[in-house]
């Protein structure tokens, strides 16, 4: 079985939510037998060490170019995919059996004349069309608004021309899964959480009094989320002794600036961290206190595999089917977020039975694998065992 997997970003290292999905679908799909090709449409581009490491598990690797152009923003089609156009005119020598999309951006695929349209398969990261139109309710620059509300418009409209074009969908979200089998019963739709390492789960420690956040600090969501900790929660924990915000994320060289106008006492910052081992081994709880947002917050799920138990807000846990007070503590005024941090600062028993619970239940419902082993037999594919 040969299967086509097209994506908008290098899929290592896995740093961040959209490439620890797509690695370890990746893995699985080589355990499972499958032949794998994989097909790349991004602006960063592989170090050799970097291309080294996917080479163990797939056969062939095409890095297309990704061209932007201010034109392109006058497009009745989202700039994300606009710009991967090329995608439809690469030279592809093999016929597939199958064609994996990871995520919309790279719709331009199906105009290749080498894709058979009926086995597109669609991993859905986002629902394009609400997550654009959340970032436009997090930034603060009105023409960066703008731009996340074009899209936002854009991709609603790209999305209804993908169902005539595309019947085979894996959801990450359990509740964008459910909504769609709702728009669209008739489609080849399935919940497949993402890959987690049942193997990998670590112990907290809860040694310190460090409140851990780790997430993109170029993404305008992740940055409302730290500046709204930062003003209604972090000055409620400074006479907690030994407490500390810790922040850790990539910021793309955009600085961060951002975070001046605020009290960043008791306040550290890794910008860019070569791996994040430490931070969580150092850190006694996580924090999501995301305000916009779509999809599955694949953050809030590292964290508890890190060993960290979770405060959220309900868009930081959405998606992952962890229930409050079961498996994380969930609130999103701020007197009742502070409370939840205080409480579980106060009583390391009480978070390590919530870690406890937290991570008895990815284990046993996020087994990224297995579920995709009987997608791939209902399909008729021939899979290893």
């Amino acid at each position: 079985m040969k299967i086509l997997l097209v994506c908008s970003d290098f899929p290592y290292p896995p740093n961040h939510g959209l490439r620890v999905d797509t690695w370890g679908r990746i893995k699985a799909l080589a355990e499972l037998g499958c032949k794998l090709h994989l097909v790349v449409c991004g602006k960063q581009q592989p170090d050799d060490a970097d291309i080294k490491a996917v080479r163990n598990y797939v056969e062939e690797i095409v890095l297309c170019p990704r061209k932007s152009k201010l034109a392109d923003a006058l497009r009745v089609t989202p700039m994300q995919a606009q710009s991967r156009a090329e995608l439809g005119r690469i030279p592809l020598a093999d016929d597939y059996d199958y064609v994996l999309l990871e995520g919309d951006y790279v719709y331009p695929i199906l105009d290749n004349p080498r894709i058979r349209r009926e086995r597109a398969i669609l991993r859905v990261h986002n629902d394009e069309a609400v997550y654009f139109k959340a970032l436009a309710r997090s930034a603060t620059s009105l023409l960066h608004k703008l731009y996340y509300r074009m899209e936002s418009g854009k991709f609603a409209a790209l999305q209804k021309k993908m169902r005539t074009r595309i019947d085979k969908y894996l959801f990450i979200s359990n509740k964008e899964f459910e909504r769609f089998r709702a728009l669209d019963p008739t489609a080849q739709s399935l919940f497949l959480p993402p890959p987690v390492d049942g193997e990998a789960f670590r112990v907290g420690s809860f040694r310190t009094r460090h409140v851990v956040f780790v997430g993109s600090l170029f993404m305008p969501n992740n940055r409302e989320a730290i500046e709204w900790y930062l003003a209604h929660i972090h000055p409620g924990l400074l006479d907690v002794p030994g407490y500390k915000f810790v922040v850790a994320g990539n910021s793309r060289n955009q600085g961060l600036g951002w975070l001046e106008a605020h009290d960043l006492t008791n306040v550290e910052v890794h910008d860019t961290p070569a791996n994040l081992e430490d931070i969580y081994a150092n850190g006694y709880l996580f924090v999501n206190p995301m305000r916009n947002g779509a999809g599955v917050k694949l953050k809030t799920i590292e964290a508890i595999q890190n060993g960290l138990p979770v405060v959220s807000t309900s868009v930081g846990c959405e998606g992952t089917g962890l229930i409050d007070g079961e498996h994380m503590l969930l609130a999103d005024e701020p007197r009742h977020f502070l409370g939840h941090i205080r409480t579980l600062l106060a009583d390391p028993a009480k978070a390590q039975a919530l870690l406890e619970a937290s991570q008895h239940f990815i284990r046993g419902q996020y087994d990224h694998k297995e579920v995709l082993r009987r997608y791939l037999q209902s399909l008729n594919v021939r899979i290893s065992s």
